[in-house]
């Protein structure tokens, strides 16, 4: 293989991520600050102009709006929670790639490349991801400064414009900030093709395995194959249960391997039990339409699945989920589709009509939904947790979603665009049936303001968690009235007011008073609050885990270090540029 020249280049776009903790238009912490070179000269700290992850370490995690994660059949060196995508102008075969990190580094857990891009695009059978690199997460070998990253890139054979970032920030201390991605790489003489490996090079091995493993073309009969009962070994003397127990320890790659050794193995790794839970997020870069249609046969029990950051490039089509869902529906009560960008109204009417029973439906970041497309969930009558993180809404879809969605816990509704007249939220939360609301998540929403909290304490008694961090109306009004507010919370476990500037020591002393049971507080730039009312929430507030005063001019960081030493079970933040 000839290359002509090495090129070094920085990312000239972000195509895709999974979040941000910048609001959408801004440069200010947003994924779009990678594209270009870096910025900030090798200063450690935070800075605005930098990349920031949504969120770190284990707090989200541990907060009332956790999800339960799905765990079964899959491998455990799955471990990414976030991801971002860089567009290159030249396209290469990578040999070295630096990842410039400014403020907590050693999130990255896995960089991959794509075969598929802007000057060399390939039909959906045909994409495919390399991995280049996988790894544990470095927190705790990174030094607090700023880092390049430039860990050792397995070889591939073809060019690429297109690299992937995926990460793991449960173990850092604070939010991770990235500079700029640089990729240096071989220009190949030509437009480098594939070398021919037959089918099994452009397909993946669980693909491969699902093409010839449908109940529908093979049936499973002991009594035809009993000759082989003397070929199974000990397995023969096995009861059902115990094979069924041993089944169990199997990933799904094993599982799909497995149907290949003998008729018993086939039998017990197509029983329907065994897929109640499927989570294919872990094999996005190779689940495909093929992999979906002979996995129905299997999934009539199921009840908790989840497709995300699955059918990249085409790899799934619309009509195929559809089909499965219609086929392995009727029982499903968890739905996970977060950054699935090829759903829209018919996923939508697909699940409204086959999944009556549904009670999570995640569909963060789908961007190709239509506002007027959510109306349709309002048909979820049994819904309890929804989030929406960074879809545009409207307010004949929030008011619909209210009408039918009356047993929801956990709304998640930040960073949403609400394309309405200012204060739609004010109107639109009273007309929901809130009563039985655990969480609700606000974050960076524009019309919150001090009367939609007083309108949320009045109708959400079962309140326990509420983000309203960077809400520009709150940030320059506090809250009124926040006894009467906080006294209605006294199950709140976590309040986060990021940067409320108006936030004083009334809010603070409130919430001390009446939320008893708080266990994470962030208040990051609230210029009102002082030592007093921090001092009196840590003394009171006996079950707090977590405190954020980072930017709060009033209390300084010697403060900080007497209150970590009084307080040591109290995770106490205090960031600094």
């Amino acid at each position: 293989m000839s290359s002509t020249k090495v090129v070094s280049q920085f990312a000239c776009k972000v195509v895709n991520y999974s979040s941000e903790y910048g609001r959408s238009g801004s440069r200010s912490y947003t994924a779009s600050n990678l594209a270009g070179e870096p910025l900030l000269s090798g200063r450690y700290g935070d800075f605005t102009e930098a990349f920031v992850l949504r969120t770190y370490g284990p707090w989200w995690n541990t907060c009332p709006s956790a999800t339960r994660p799905l765990n079964k059949n899959i491998p455990s060196n799955f471990i990414s929670q976030d991801f971002v995508e860089l567009e290159y102008a030249q396209p290469v075969i990578p040999i070295g790639i630096k990842i410039f990190e400014n403020y907590y580094p050693g999130a990255v857990v896995r960089i991959l490349a794509c075969n598929s891009h802007s000057k060399n695009p390939n039909r959906p059978g045909e994409v495919r991801w390399e991995t280049l690199w996988a790894g544990l997460p470095q927190q705790n070998k990174a030094e607090k400064a700023y880092r390049t990253f430039s860990p050792p890139l397995k070889r591939i054979d073809y060019s690429t414009n297109l690299i992937r970032l995926e990460f793991n920030s449960q173990g850092c201390d604070y939010y991770t900030e990235l500079d700029a991605v640089e990729l240096a790489g071989n220009v190949p003489s030509g437009i480098q093709k594939m070398k021919d490996r037959g089918e099994g090079f452009l397909t993946s091995l669980t693909t491969r395995l699902l093409k010839h493993m449908s109940l529908a073309e093979r049936q499973i009969s002991v009594e035809e194959d009993s000759e082989e009962y003397g070929k199974w070994g000990y397995f023969s003397w096995l009861p059902d249960e115990v094979m069924q127990n041993i089944f169990q320890y199997l990933d799904f790659v094993s599982l799909s391997k497995a149907t290949q050794v003998c008729s018993l193995f086939l039998k017990h790794s197509y029983d329907p039990l065994r897929y109640t839970e499927l989570n294919l997020q872990p094999f996005w870069t190779t689940v495909d339409d093929v992999a979906l249609k002979g996995l129905r046969t299997r999934c009539t029990n199921l009840q908790h699945l989840s497709l995300s950051w699955t059918g990249g490039g085409g790899l799934i089509t619309e009509l195929q989920l559809c089909n499965f869902l219609k086929e392995c529906g009727e029982k499903l009560l968890t739905i996970r589709l977060a950054c699935c960008q090829y759903i829209s109204k018919l996923t939508l009417e697909t699940i409204a009509k086959g999944c009556p029973d549904l009670e999570e439906l995640d569909l963060q970041c789908c961007y190709q939904l239509k506002m007027d497309d959510l109306i349709l969930l309002n048909q979820l009558t049994k819904l309890k947790r929804l989030n929406l993180y960074r879809l545009n809404l409207n307010l004949k879809a929030l008011e619909s979603l209210g009408k039918g969605c009356t047993q929801l816990e956990h709304l998640n509704i930040g960073s949403c665009n609400i394309l309405e007249k200012p204060n739609a939220l004010n109107e639109f939360l009273p007309k929901l049936n809130l009563k039985n609301l655990v969480s609700l998540d606000l974050w960076r929403c524009k019309d919150v303001s001090s009367i939609t909290v007083e309108v949320l304490a009045f109708h959400c008694p079962s309140l326990q968690e509420l983000d309203l961090g960077w809400c520009h109306p709150l940030m320059r009004t506090g809250v009124e009235n926040p006894d009467q507010v906080f006294s209605c919370w006294p199950k709140l476990k976590k309040i986060f007011f990021t940067c409320g500037r108006s936030i004083s020591d009334m809010e603070v002393e409130a919430i001390a008073n009446h939320c008893p049971q708080l266990e994470q507080f962030d208040i990051l730039g609230s210029g009102g609050v002082t030592n007093y009312s921090i001092e009196k929430m840590l003394k009171k507030c006996t079950k707090l885990q977590l405190l954020d005063v980072s930017f709060v001019s009033k209390i300084d960081s010697d403060t900080v270090a007497q209150w970590r030493k009084q307080f040591p079970n109290v995770c106490i933040k205090k960031s600094f540029q």
